[in-house]
C-alpha cells in the first residue's frame, strides 16, 4: 500500500465490513460518499468551518466519479492513491482550490472596518463571522459576485470582493512584513488631515491594522491596503510588532477591555465593537490584549487548559473562559453553545442581548439562574505571571 496509512485502511475495512451500502452524501441526485472519503474528510477537514473537503462519489458504468473541492493537493492525491490501492477505477473531477480562474490573486487584504462573512454567496444569507480592516485573508473561489475566503482565525465564509484588495501571495507577504500599527481604540474615524474636524476617509474599529506612515503632532498617518491614507490620534494605535509580545493578556486588562464593551448589542456572527455574539465578544476582548482565540464557542473550549470551578467557583481566576450549554450524560454528548469571561467573585461578563454582567451568586441582583444551570466547564487561556513577564520582557 503506497500512500494509505495503516490507521485509515483499518478504519476503512471496519466501515466496509459494517455496511452493505455506501453512506449517502448531500448535494445531488445519485451522489454517495464512499467510506474512504468519509475517513479522509475526518483527517483533512475535521471541522468544516475551517477546512475544505467536500467530495462525493457517483457510480458510472463500473467506474467511480469523484467530484468536489479540497483545499490541499495532498488530500486529493491521498484519496486517488487509496482508491487505486483498493482496485477502484476512478474518474477524477476533484478541484484543488484556489480555483484557476482567480489567477494569481488568491489573497485579499480587508479595506473596510468590518467585512461580513456569510454562509452562502448572497446578501440575505446568514452572517457567520466577520474579519477586520487590514487582515490578510485566503481567497479560494468566486461565485455570484462573492469570494469564498478564509480569515486569519481560519474561518470560512463568503465575502464581498469590494471590501478587500485582491492581491498575489507576494503582495500579501509585503503587507505582512510592512511596518504597521494596531488600532487599540474602540471606534474612530480615519481623517483626511490631522484635524479632529476633518472629513473622514473611513471608519475604524478595534483590532484594525494599518501601514505606519509616521507620527507627528499627536496624529499618526496610516495607510490602507488599497492606497488610501489618513490620520488617527496617535494614542489610539501601537506598533503592530508589540501585539502578542509586550502586549499580552493579563487579568486586569481583560476585565477593563470587557467592561469597555458594556452595552454593545448582540449580533449573531458579529466579531467587532459594532456588534458581537458571545464568542465574538470573547474573541474581541482577547484580540485587543494580544491573544487570538478561535471563532466559535465550542472551538474556544478546546484552547488553553481545563480548570475545575470548585465550590462557589473559588478555583477560577479572572480572565478564565466560561462555557455553557449541555453537560455530557444520560446518553447525550456535551454541547457548548455559549461563552463568557470570569471576573472573580462569581461575577462574569458575556454577550447575550447586550454585553453585560451576570453572577453565579444566588444572593446577587445580577444572578442568572438559567446560566447557572447550563454552566458546563471552564478553560484558562491566560499564561501564568512568570510566562507573561517573560513574554513582556522580550
Amino acid at each position: 500500500m503506497k500512500n494509505v496509512s495503516l490507521a485509515i485502511l483499518c478504519a476503512l475495512l471496519v466501515l466496509i465490513g459494517c455496511r452493505s451500502e455506501q453512506e449517502p452524501a448531500p448535494g445531488g441526485k445519485g451522489e454517495t460518499r464512499h467510506p474512504l472519503i468519509t475517513e479522509l474528510q475526518r483527517k483533512y477537514a475535521p471541522d468544516r468551518r475551517t477546512a475544505i473537503f467536500t467530495v462525493a462519489s457517483e457510480e458510472r458504468q463500473g467506474r467511480t466519479l469523484l467530484k468536489g473541492e479540497v483545499d490541499r493537493k495532498e488530500a486529493k492525491d491521498e484519496l486517488l492513491s487509496a482508491m487505486a490501492d483498493l482496485g477502484v477505477t476512478v474518474l477524477d473531477s476533484i478541484v484543488v482550490l484556489p480555483e484557476e480562474k482567480l489567477g494569481e490573486r488568491t489573497w485579499g487584504i480587508i479595506t473596510v472596518s468590518v467585512a461580513n462573512m456569510r454562509s452562502e454567496p448572497e446578501e440575505s444569507a446568514e452572517l457567520g463571522s466577520q474579519t477586520l480592516m487590514g487582515s490578510i485573508v485566503r481567497v479560494w473561489k468566486r461565485k455570484s459576485g462573492y469570494v469564498y475566503i478564509q480569515s486569519p482565525d481560519r474561518y470560512l465564509g463568503w465575502a464581498d470582493p469590494d471590501q478587500m484588495k485582491l492581491v498575489t501571495e507576494r503582495e500579501a507577504e509585503e503587507w505582512r512584513n510592512a511596518r504597521k500599527v494596531f488600532f487599540t481604540g474602540l471606534y474612530d474615524l480615519v481623517r483626511l488631515s490631522p484635524d479632529a474636524g476633518a472629513y473622514p476617509v473611513c471608519d475604524v474599529t478595534a483590532g484594525a491594522v494599518f501601514r505606519d506612515l509616521g507620527t507627528k503632532g499627536g496624529w499618526t498617518k496610516v495607510g490602507l491596503a488599497d492606497g488610501r491614507s489618513g490620520y488617527v490620534p496617535a494614542g489610539t494605535v501601537i506598533d503592530h510588532a508589540l501585539w502578542g509580545t509586550s502586549l499580552v493578556p493579563v487579568p486586569e486588562n481583560i476585565e477593563r477591555t470587557g467592561r469597555m464593551l458594556m452595552g454593545v448589542p448582540y449580533l449573531w456572527g458579529g466579531t467587532s465593537v459594532k456588534g458581537v455574539d458571545c464568542s465574538g465578544f470573547t474573541k474581541t476582548v482577547f484580540l485587543l490584549n494580544g491573544l487570538s482565540l478561535n471563532r466559535d464557542a465550542n472551538q474556544q473550549a478546546e484552547q488553553g487548559t481545563p480548570v475545575e470551578a470548585g465550590k462557589d467557583f473559588a478555583q477560577l481566576k479572572k480572565g478564565d473562559l466560561l462555557f455553557f450549554g449541555r453537560k455530557e450524560g444520560d446518553g447525550k454528548k456535551e454541547r457548548i453553545t455559549h461563552v463568557g469571561i470570569y471576573l472573580g467573585g462569581q461575577l462574569y461578563i458575556h454577550s447575550s442581548g447586550t454585553v453585560h454582567l451576570n453572577s453565579f451568586d444566588e444572593g446577587s441582583p445580577l444572578y442568572n439562574e438559567y446560566n447557572r444551570n447550563r454552566f458546563v466547564r471552564a478553560r484558562r487561556v491566560i499564561a501564568g505571571p512568570a510566562a507573561v513577564a517573560e513574554v513582556a520582557a522580550h
